[in-house]
């Protein structure tokens, strides 16, 4: 008895709080409160930025941004955008072309950020010349063009792999520019970063040379396209939401107050979350696009319920005074506030399990969503009250519109009714098509691809998916991986084992993986010092003679070269002898070198070159580039039998490991600067990093990428060496793992929310059990339509079911209140059903129809992701409030559970 008088006791309290006049006696202050309120978050609208760096998506303490950062801090950190210059019909070579690139350079360099720039027209060439090591422009500066000229350059930009792809296509018919801007990956999303990325869009966009197309790509680049696509959805697509609420508002009410009063309060709950963000200094994301639609779409419902209860009320009475039609309003917000605060509560579960993901924008949207969602509650049951008070009753009755819309939907809605009545009495054909939905769905969902493909966002014909596809089909990609590597005693890392081992990767990679672009790394630097430092030794090796002996034995050689010519009659020559004029006596090691390079070969031990050659390949055919590269290396011609890692002591004149280290480390001392982009130290290298391009589109093709060099890394790395991975797409791994981690997190969060809820308000669990069943096979349904339909589940589609289950379950409560009130009041009947679906079907799918409409507007929006999020949650409108139709009647019908007859405290 103290238990059913103490609920009741809290009951009365509940209904004080909406059944007296105490709560509108300041309707006047409540109104001024409401507008101050919106005027300062109106005011901090203006501090709102964009910012859809997906470096910023992911926690700052993942593992991969963790290891990306440690990467940054030893090596240094630039964010880097390409330029591809193509050109179809012309050489990239004539002279024309080559100084528009340099007024682009000169323009580039204008800019703020930016740090460094890497183009063909200011690379440095490295080569052997005269015995000595020479640096010169790879392109002259008196380059005029001439054929001689060009082909001079095109032989510079063979002699070295390290060009192509990086600086040249491989067809020498587009060439690469690449500018370091001076921030910080967290940074590139940053006003100045933008700002930096706007200009160099604008030079690039003016660029209108003849017969040549311009690309331009980078993180930084893509940021600022989807910053722009995403200010196009809320300039665009947030008048599309606004015009169809008017028009079902117009539709429902026909009258302005019925329009414009729900209208206001979700505009006013938008600008008091955009205004929060734009206050706690979260940028809009891709994501927080929808939040101003999704708010409008829903958060209207709030405001129908208040308004269409608030003419229910006033039409009854033709002339009242206005201390009667300020009972009225609050009468009829009194019957409504429940229902809606219910609604609103469920619709706040759903956006609420955002906050429990580790992925940041479903999370900021998490946040500002809910905050959206229980601000248009509090807005509608206080601002349309407050207006209504002020205003007064309406002269003007409305009685005759009602009584019109009534008789006028009234076969309707017996229509809807009966239809659903037949559903539920035959219970066993909807079981069995539901369980066909349920397999159905489950073989979907094996079909189900979870990727957040960036170049997916967009139409496959925009110009950055264009240009993302040219840098993969030309060049080393647009996505980085970093290696970090390491001894685990902490010793230097310059061993030739372990360079070999980099070396060889680097080969697999390129030549057998065809999802790597290229890869960089000191040895692709050393290996050049050591072809160029040895162009004029003997192929075999360097000789460990003095240098008289090896002097004499030359001079021993040329006077038996007549007899050798004579002998050889079609011997083939190669290589020049050198004329310098340079006295033994000076320059003895000079002059040796020098001599070295007179060697001619017989045709026998060319064709033996060539069948070793042949006989060594790994593939069933050699291109001819593979073939001269390969005999280069038997005459050591140019160097080529030295463009090598140096592992052999004896070919080097050395007699152990730690002297080929010496060697090494002299290299270094001469790459100088050039060296620190992959060595920690240059005096005593302790960390070596290496960047591996990919030309990878999602994360499918990147997850094959990743095990072919954890498994190259696994079979033939020295075991004491360490390998830590970084890098951009380390960072897209982990997104897309979080992504779905998000998803079981967010759904399973959801799920329990709403069981709670309705646990509690029926005092039943078996109530919020078969609550959630209905929502359950929506959400099952909404994945296995996925899987067939091809589209995946990235970041934006994963916010489906927990939107579902928030705004879905409305459907499911609304449905078992009408059930609830008719067996109450009619006992279980054959009528008290009809009377059910009377009460609850048209306004059921009417609010789906709605919604749906009203997210079915991102169909329009520029990205693909949303446009796939507005369908689906469109899709699950329709599917959620037919089962809560028809579904949930059957279980009700067939379980007859306690809870759905018990008189709850709402009822007395």
């Amino acid at each position: 008895m103290d238990k059913k008088d103490d609920t009741i006791k809290k009951n009365t309290v509940f209904k004080r709080v909406f059944s007296t006049k105490r709560f509108y006696e300041h309707t006047k202050t409540m109104l001024i409160t409401i507008l101050a309120v919106t005027l300062f978050f109106a005011l901090q609208l203006i501090r709102l930025r964009f910012d859809n760096n997906n470096f910023r998506f992911i926690p700052k303490n993942d593992v991969s941004r963790v290891n990306t950062q440690k990467i940054t801090d030893i090596f240094g950190d630039e964010v880097p955008i390409l330029i591809g210059l193509e050109r179809q019909f012309s050489s990239i070579l004539e002279k024309p072309f080559l100084d528009e690139i340099k007024k682009l350079e000169e323009n580039l360099k204008k800019l703020e950020l930016v740090k460094n720039i890497v183009l063909l027209t200011n690379t440095k060439h490295i080569e052997a010349g005269n015995g000595e090591i020479i640096t010169e422009p790879l392109i002259p500066e008196n380059f005029s063009g001439t054929e001689e000229e060009v082909k001079i350059v095109k032989r510079k930009l063979r002699s070295w792999p390290l060009y192509t792809r990086s600086l040249v296509s491989e067809d020498v018919k587009a060439t690469q520019i690449l500018i370091f801007l001076n921030v910080t990956n967290e940074e590139s999303g940053s006003p100045e970063a933008v700002e930096a990325c706007r200009k160099i869009i604008a030079l690039t966009d003016a660029w209108s040379f003849p017969d040549s197309k311009i690309y331009l790509t980078g993180t930084p680049v893509f940021n600022e396209i989807v910053n722009q696509a995403t200010a196009h959805d809320l300039t665009v697509l947030v008048p599309l939401v606004i015009a169809i609420v008017v028009a079902v508002l117009f539709l429902s009410f026909g009258r302005f107050s019925g329009v414009f009063l729900p209208l206001l309060t979700v505009i006013v709950s938008v600008i008091w979350a955009l205004g929060a963000m734009a206050l706690f200094q979260v940028p809009l994301s891709i994501l927080s696009t929808i939040l101003p639609i999704i708010l409008i779409a829903v958060g209207s419902a709030y405001g129908i319920h208040v308004i269409n209860n608030y003419y229910d009320e006033v039409v009854q009475d033709d002339v009242i005074s206005k201390e009667e039609h300020k009972t009225q309003v609050i009468r009829a917000l009194r019957e409504v506030i429940r229902p809606v605060f219910l609604a609103a509560l469920t619709t706040f579960a759903g956006f609420v399990s955002f906050c429990f993901t580790s992925v940041v924008p479903i999370f900021e949207f998490g946040i500002f969503a809910s905050f959206g969602v229980m601000s248009a509650f509090l807005i509608s049951i206080t601002l349309i009250p407050s207006i209504l008070i002020i205003r007064g009753p309406k002269k003007a009755s409305m009685k005759w519109a009602r009584k019109h819309n009534e008789e006028k939907s009234s076969k309707f809605d017996r229509g809807i009714s009966n239809t659903f009545v037949i559903i539920a009495q035959h219970s066993r054909s909807v079981v069995v098509f539901a369980a066909v939905i349920v397999v159905i769905s489950v073989f979907g969902l094996k079909k189900l691809v979870i990727d957040n493909v960036l170049m997916e966002y967009f139409d496959k014909e925009t110009s950055v998916v264009q240009s993302d596809l040219f840098m993969r089909e030309k060049f080393g990609g647009s996505k980085l991986l970093n290696l970090l590597i390491t001894v685990n005693d902490g010793s230097t890392v310059i061993r030739p084992d372990i360079l070999k081992a980099l070396d060889d990767m680097a080969v697999f990679l390129e030549e057998e993986v065809s999802e790597v672009g290229k890869v960089t790394s000191i040895t692709e630097l050393l290996k050049r010092i050591n072809q160029v430092y040895n162009a004029d030794e003997l192929p075999e090796g360097l000789s460990v003679k003095s240098a008289e002996e090896i002097i004499d034995a030359e001079k021993n050689k040329s006077s038996d070269t007549d007899s050798k010519n004579a002998e050889d009659e079609d011997f083939w020559g190669f290589g020049e002898a050198e004329n310098d004029t340079v006295s033994f006596e000076e320059e003895t090691s000079l002059a040796v070198r020098d001599k070295k390079s007179e060697r001619f070969y017989s045709q026998r031990e060319i064709m033996n070159f060539l069948t070793d050659i042949i006989g060594e390949r790994n593939t069933a055919h050699i291109s001819a580039e593979k073939l001269l590269q390969g005999f280069g290396k038997k005459t050591n011609y140019d160097g080529l039998a030295y463009y090598e890692i140096p592992v052999s002591p004896e070919k080097y004149g050395k007699k152990n490991q730690s002297e080929l280290i010496g060697v090494i480390e002299n290299y270094l001392i001469l790459l100088g600067k050039n060296a620190e982009e992959f060595v920690d130290n240059t005096a005593s290298p302790k960390m070596l990093k290496v960047n591996i391009q990919l030309r990878t589109v999602g994360q499918q093709d990147t997850d094959r990428a990743m095990s072919a060099i954890n498994k190259f890394i696994e079979m033939k790395f020295p075991k004491d060496v360490k390998v830590e991975t970084g890098g951009f797409v380390l960072i897209e791994k982990s997104l897309n793992h979080l992504v779905v981690e998000s998803q079981l997190i967010s759904v399973g969060v959801s799920l329990f929310i709403v069981f709670l809820i309705l646990s509690v308000y029926y005092r039943s669990a078996i109530a919020g059990i078969i609550g959630i069943i209905p929502l359950s096979l929506s959400i099952l349904a909404n994945f296995g339509f996925m899987g067939f339909l091809g589209i995946k589940l990235n970041i934006g589609t994963a916010m489906v079911a927990s939107f579902a289950i928030g705004i879905g379950v409305d459907y499911t409560i609304h449905f078992l209140a009408a059930y609830h009130k008719c067996i109450l009041k009619m006992g279980d009947t054959g009528s008290f059903l009809y009377s059910a679906f009377l009460g609850s079907g048209k306004a059921i799918l009417f609010n789906a129809v709605s919604v749906g409409a009203g997210f079915a507007v991102l169909m329009l929006s520029k990205f693909n992701m949303l446009a796939e999020l507005g369908f689906l949650i469109a899709l699950v409108m329709v599917t959620s409030s037919l089962g809560s139709l028809t579904v949930l009647p059957i279980l009700l019908n067939l379980l007859k559970p306690k809870f759905i007859k018990k008189v709850l405290p709402v009822d007395r």
